[in-house]
């Protein structure tokens, strides 16, 4: 059957008439059009940025590094999530974007159904534009319009609009100011489509910013109106773009309230917008991963091309497993790319395993499929994200690492679980390799007295054994043992807010009684403010009033001597542990000449909680609330923290600088050393290299480099190259501390961090490893000191090699005499 598709571009639209998706079905070409979908991502940015004045956002890492509540980012508007809910102002009021998505677990799952059809994928690419306040629906629909007929050509008789329906329960009203947009822009009115809430209306979560969103769909078959299709789940009639009104929030107790100010959050998929454009019903056929299955077939040894096939057709999986290897490979080069490290991201090693399985079962290749593909998703991704070309040594050590460990699993594992399969062979299609904790939970289910697997059973399944609920229930059919689905979910749930929960301790008593009442929480920006005077530092001491004491959990009005109680002041110079650095000591010299001294600090809901015994002269003296006093720190144990904590900066910069693929996983700062466990992918760390480290960072001591402190939010911290984060660490949106060392011979440190550090490294003085450790198969524990500890190490050290030397030449000559 032939379809005419008018556009003046278009040459043919050739439609096959079964329902099915099979692969490489045109629906129809464009010729004279450059559409690949380098050309396309970059048409897209250019129109909103070079033609209509908006400013160009870089992607964020895929994994947010401001977000607890995402594993992933999974949408555009991710990165801008601080403005939408008012805690951050925009840097600019219109901006574009290419966003790096990665969809595996949650609400948005497409982990399951990869491979399947010709859509669903693991990692993908959303284009976006935004608007903080500037323009709002007339002109977001006209500018989508307009990009979509006029630039990218695509004939306005297969796209159909829709627009929020309204929601009697909620008390919104049909969104008729979108249709009406609609309607003058010239969409036919038979083509302009109301749903309801379900489709149509966007929320960021059950409280906080929502409003209705209109959809351009678009019919992938051309010719007859399908109007009646549209939402309905067809594979060749989709979502194209999604544009969100955001003019709403939602409160907790579910009424809804106009925003102050209006906001505007699109996006469109790139592979699909790709798959239309390229004249192709798959995602999968188009330009961004064709190269990959062509590798693929170069690579592997008496293996069919990838043919396209789907559902029956593909009965033996072998394109399906095309699709799974291919999707898997781009998710797995970005996320290692932007720093996401396997050991500390398990549903990465996850993905990272199924691709190692798959390369095995279905292309028979055990070692290195894996790696040589992320150089293909590299050659096509890395011109638009650059990181990915960097960091492409990196991505090649953690995959042979991962692949090593896998392999190892495997050849312990799977002879465990093959006297298992054995036994009961209707086990055979779960992989140990992917679960490694399977064994453990089958043995666990199979030692049941009973037939139903109790809720807490389940969470332990999930918990302990790593399996998720689509095996635990698989397995426990498979054992005749009943699950409680419903029953599980609630355990979930009961051990998220667990892990929520407060204890009330003596501490949290006396938290609940400043905040009802209100007693104002303590500022504690004092403590990053200090200078250098000569040869030493300035750390000036504090005015301060007590407002409130505490002792065993109850608020009091004054204190005897010797007494450990708890002090909150109206500010504070003093450093909280965090970030690893030990927290200060000090003492607080009180009006009538008594001395509290401080022996802990914690901060604790933004308190400020200074911890000691009042020393009285005559133990006569009590120490009360409204007395004002000079709040000093101890000088020494500050700067000894001061110049570890640069230190330790140096160290991991030097380390990475020096072996690419190593990542931060804890670090701990005292005054008289320092000690930094890092993960080193690849060959380990050897003496020389040692060696190599220690003579870096005395030479950035030596360069008497200035270091750089400014204070940012999330929004300028991603515009940032090359800085330096802990996997898994969540930053604040504002008020963050980067931190940077930059000498002139090329050695960057730059790093967000809270702890205080010295003005220039020459107050580090020097520097000396004391001690290394390995930690298991990847991590490696150093010690280090600076200043007079690195000058006496050093000695002790030669003095200690002398002892050597001169002990080998008495027992040569002790040999030599008797012999």
């Amino acid at each position: 059957m032939l379809i005419k598709i008018f556009s003046m571009n278009v040459t043919s639209a050739i439609v096959k008439r079964s329902s099915k998706l099979n692969s490489r079905r045109y629906i129809f070409s464009f010729s004279k059009v450059d559409n690949t979908s380098k050309v396309l991502r970059q048409r897209f940015l250019d129109y909103f940025i070079k033609d209509h004045n908006h400013n160009f956002i870089r992607s964020s890492p895929v994994v947010p590094h401001h977000d607890a509540s995402l594993a992933f980012v999974n949408a555009g508007m991710n990165q801008f999530k601080g403005i939408l809910l008012g805690r951050q102002k925009p840097r600019y009021l219109k901006v574009a974007n290419s966003q790096k998505c990665v969809r595996i677990g949650g609400k948005h799952n497409d982990l399951n159904v990869v491979g399947t059809d010709g859509y669903h994928h693991t990692f993908f690419e959303m284009l976006g534009n935004w608007s903080f306040g500037n323009y709002f629906k007339k002109e977001a629909c006209e500018l989508a319009w307009q990009l979509l007929t006029e630039v990218y050509k695509i004939d306005s008789r297969i796209l159909y609009v829709t627009y929020f329906a309204g929601d009697k329960v909620l008390g919104l009203q049909p969104d008729y100011e979108c249709k009406e947009i609609w309607k003058n822009i010239g969409v036919s009115e038979d083509r302009i489509l109301p749903f309801g809430t379900g489709d149509n209306f966007w929320e960021m979560g059950t409280t906080g910013p929502c409003g209705p969103c209109t959809e351009i769909h678009v019919d992938m078959r051309g010719g007859t109106n399908r109007a009646q299709f549209v939402n309905k789940g067809l594979s060749d009639l989709t979502e194209l773009w999604n544009i969100v009104f955001i003019q709403f929030t939602r409160n907790s107790d579910n009424s809804i309230k106009p925003l102050p100010t209006n906001h505007v959050d699109t996006g469109m998929g790139l592979e699909r917008l790709c798959a239309l454009l390229q004249g192709k019903l798959s995602n999968y056929d188009t330009d961004l991963f064709s190269p990959i299955f062509v590798a693929i077939h170069k690579i592997c040894k008496n293996i069919p091309p990838y043919s396209g096939k789907y559902g029956e057709a593909d009965w033996n999986l072998l394109d399906t497993n095309y699709r799974i290897l291919a999707d898997h490979a781009r998710m797995i080069t970005a996320c290692l790319a932007d720093g996401v490290i396997p050991e500390q991201n398990q549903k990465l090693r996850k993905i990272m395993r199924k691709a190692f399985s798959v390369s095995e079962a279905y292309f028979n290749v055990e070692n290195g499929l894996l790696k040589e593909l992320t150089n293909y998703v590299v050659e096509k991704l890395g011109c638009f994200y650059p990181e990915m070309e960097k960091n492409i040594k990196t991505i090649h050590k953690i995959v042979d690492h991962e692949e090593e460990v896998y392999r190892l699993i495997r050849k312990v594992s799977a002879a465990e679980w093959k006297k298992i399969v054995n036994k009961q062979p209707d086990l055979s299609n779960f992989d140990v390799v992917e679960m490694p904790g399977l064994v453990a939970a089958y043995k666990e289910l199979k030692s049941l007295n009973t037939n139903s697997l109790t809720p807490q059973l389940g969470y332990k399944l999930f918990d302990t054994y790593g399996l998720d609920q689509d095996t635990i229930e698989k397995l426990s059919s498979k054992l005749n043992k009943k699950f409680d689905i419903d029953g599980f979910k609630d355990e979930l749930q009961k051990a998220k807010a667990r892990s929520r929960h407060v204890s009330h301790s003596n501490v949290d008593r006396f938290l609940d009684t400043l905040e009802k009442s209100q007693v104002p929480v303590t500022d504690d920006s004092y403590k990053y403010i200090y200078s250098k005077t000569g040869n030493g530092y300035n750390f000036k001491p504090l005015q301060v009033t007590i407002l409130r004491i505490a002792k065993d959990g109850e608020v009091c009005e004054k204190v005897k001597p010797n007494i450990e109680c708890t002090l909150v002041l109206d500010k504070s110079n003093m450093y909280t542990e965090a970030g690893g650095q030990l927290a200060d000591r000090g003492v607080l010299e009180l009006e009538n000449g008594s001395r509290f001294e401080i022996n802990d600090v914690r901060k604790e809901r933004e308190y400020i909680l200074h911890i000691g015994i009042l020393k009285s002269p005559n133990n006569t003296t009590f120490l009360q609330i409204n007395t004002q006093g000079l709040l000093k720190i101890d000088e020494n144990l500050r700067l000894g923290n001061m110049r570890n904590h640069t230190a330790t900066h140096l160290l991991n910069a030097s380390l990475k600088r020096l072996k690419g693929a190593t990542c931060q996983k804890s670090s701990k700062v005292a005054p008289d050393c320092l000690n930094l466990d890092v993960s080193i992918f690849g060959s380990k760390l050897t003496t020389d290299e040692i060696e190599a480290v220690e003579v870096d960072i005395k030479s950035v001591i030596d360069s008497n480099t200035d270091v750089r402190v400014s204070e940012i939010d999330s929004q300028e911290l991603l515009s940032f190259d090359d800085v330096v984060m802990v996997p898994g660490e969540i930053y604040p949106e504002t008020g963050i501390r980067l931190v940077e060392i930059a000498t002139g011979e090329g050695f960057l440190s730059r790093e967000p961090c809270c702890g205080t550090h010295v003005i220039n490294t020459a107050d580090l003085e020097d520097f000396c490893i004391v001690k290394v450790q390995s930690l298991g198969r990847t991590t490696t524990s150093i010690y280090a000191v600076t200043n007079g500890r690195a000058m006496k190490a050093r000695e002790n050290g030669v003095a200690a090699l002398d002892k050597i030397a001169d002990l080998r030449k008495s027992l040569n000559d002790n040999i030599d005499t008797k012999f």
